[in-house]
């Protein structure tokens, strides 16, 4: 059985020569041994991969940690601590607020409010890669270590002008230096959804198995934000501050716009898709800036300099925003992409020719997964079965 106090497991993990070997020098003989490890209940994965990531960003460098080392992680942890008197009554109750909270924020938060003293962020260092897409609880985690789970599937969260934050409607009390705006991140898991309302009243709708990082207070000069995923966002117009999206391929320069962005690290293709307004998109390998108008998408692949702008229909691309897909034409494995991120589920595959059958007509993300699936198996000539709540297999009757 795993066991229950978080402070034991890290104790005892700090003196096993076994984890140390296997953060400073990883071997796959280790990585089996610790994944029993977690399969026989013995540790959480979180404490593991949480651990892991705090030696690492703490640039302790040998396998065999002193007693400084020791002191330096656990004062860390301890002064990242997030107490119940600055937790609302109704997040409280679970154990995830103390240990696996703190050390989620100390990952994330403290790294934010480091980098944030710097005028160029590097934000892919910030993003939480360990933070799972699969599973868990929506994230907010704040510049002062603290970190918020958020129940529900979908959610609000609004900023202040000042960088007050509430949850659908409550104020989340924070610690952290309220003279100068502060990094924050919002981590929503696949299977929900969140909306984000920014300290200058932009209004960001955020689908699922998306990072966001932005400031509780935007600056006066630039405003700027970095997504991982895909959002839809409706910028406040601010004569002479400009506002910057920026993911890990590309900057977007707004103004006064609404606009789709989709930018998941693990897709193949990366876009913008403008409704109202104007930008300018440059990416980091395209050798050049490009301005689109509404109506328009601008796309481009990894790695490469060419950029397609094509006319589009808007409303299939933000459509997701009011739960449902608009489908006109739209390739099936791209679309059985979209409802594993949406339902938090995997499909396996049986045949091949899935790139080559569309789907059209609207599909509703409001119900059920075995209802989007029906539709989807009466216009086209896919069938499936549910092996369980998360995963089926979809196969091509087309092939048989």
């Amino acid at each position: 059985m795993e066991r229950s106090n978080p402070d034991i497991i890290l104790s005892s993990l700090l003196d096993d020569d076994l984890f140390l070997h296997w953060v400073f020098e990883p071997t796959p003989e280790l990585d089996r041994y610790w994944e029993q490890k977690i399969t026989e209940g013995e540790y959480n994965i979180d404490h593991l991969a949480t651990l892991k990531t705090i030696i690492k960003r703490l640039k302790v460098k040998e396998s065999t940690l002193s007693t400084a080392d020791k002191k330096l992680i656990w004062t860390n942890i301890h002064q990242a601590t997030v107490t119940k008197k600055h937790i609302p009554r109704r997040y409280r109750g679970k154990r995830q607020w103390i240990t696996a909270a703190v050390l989620m924020g100390l990952l994330a938060g403290a790294s934010l409010y480091y980098y944030n003293q710097h005028h160029k962020i590097d934000y892919n260092s910030l993003i939480d890669k360990d933070a799972t897409s699969r599973s868990g609880e929506i994230s907010l985690i704040l510049s002062d270590n603290q970190v918020v789970r958020i129940q529900n599937d979908s959610s609000n969260v609004e900023y202040d002008p000042t960088g007050k934050v509430k949850i659908n409607k409550e104020t989340i009390e924070t610690t952290g230096n309220k003279k100068s705006a502060q990094l924050n991140q919002l981590i929503i898991p696949y299977g929900k959804t969140t909306s984000l309302t920014l300290s200058d009243g932009t209004k960001i709708w955020i689908n699922s198995g998306t990072k966001l990082i932005y400031p509780s207070v935007l600056g006066k000069d630039k405003r700027e934000i970095f997504v991982s995923g895909e959002i839809y966002l409706a910028a406040t117009p601010q004569e002479n501050c400009p506002f910057i999206v920026k993911t890990d391929r590309m900057d977007i320069h707004v103004k006064g716009t609404r606009f789709n962005v989709s930018a998941y690290p693990d897709e193949e293709v990366q876009s913008v898709v403008l409704v109202s307004g104007a930008v300018s998109v440059k990416g980091k390998t395209l050798g050049g800036t490009y301005d689109i108008y509404p109506n328009q998408m601008l796309s481009f692949k990894t790695g490469s300099d060419k950029v397609d702008i094509l006319e589009v229909d808007v409303n299939n691309y933000i459509s997701w925003t009011h739960g449902y897909l608009s489908l006109q034409g739209e390739r099936i494995d791209r679309v059985l992409q979209k409802l594993e991120k949406y339902y938090n589920v995997s499909f396996n595959y049986e045949g091949a020719g899935f790139d080559k059958i569309l789907v059209h007509g609207k599909l509703d993300l409001t119900g059920s997964l075995e209802n989007a699936l029906n539709y989807i198996s009466i216009t086209t000539s896919i069938c499936y079965t549910m092996q369980n709540d998360s995963i089926a297999t979809i196969s091509n009757l087309s092939n048989k």
